[in-house]
């Protein structure tokens, strides 16, 4: 059952983050890559987020060991889910964008931002629902529901 678990938020994280940064970056489809001249943008969307999937996936599961607040948690792993889609994107942005032109860091960082914002709330707050929604945060403390349904 943990391994499920473990897997289940892994394939949550990575498709949210897929979503996040193909809809934030589709702008730039047509784009040629500074990187890779013949790489697609669906090729970068599909690769960048396996890696920052593993690490808030194991993140995620040290965080539920060390910390008992599923509130907590769940924000923190948002915040940091937040964070990696923006990196994504700010890769993405610079490889097809910056590159090719003279962007101060303040225009690429406001680029990233106005391209995505929309799309990174709405990713973080289904994230942030799922979490909170499914049992994968199993914390030890009873809640008070629970507690006054023995009493009846």
């Amino acid at each position: 059952m943990k391994i499920l678990k473990i897997i289940l938020f892994f394939i949550i994280v990575y498709l949210l983050s897929v979503f996040t940064t193909y809809f934030s970056m589709i702008d730039y489809e047509d784009t040629v890559s500074s990187s890779c001249l013949e790489c697609s943008l669906v090729r970068d969307v599909f690769l960048l987020p396996v890696f920052s999937s593993i690490v808030l996936t194991f993140l995620f599961f040290v965080f539920k060991k060390v910390l008992k607040k599923r509130m907590f948690i769940s924000i923190v792993i948002v915040l940091l889910f937040i964070t990696f889609s923006f990196l994504n994107n700010y890769y993405i942005f610079i490889d097809r964008v910056s590159a090719w032109s003279s962007f101060s860091l303040k225009g690429e960082i406001l680029g990233v931002v106005s391209d995505s914002y929309l799309y990174l709330i709405i990713s973080a707050a289904i994230l942030f629902m799922v979490l909170m929604r499914l049992n994968i945060i199993n914390t030890n403390t009873v809640s008070v529901r629970e507690s006054t349904q023995f009493h009846e």
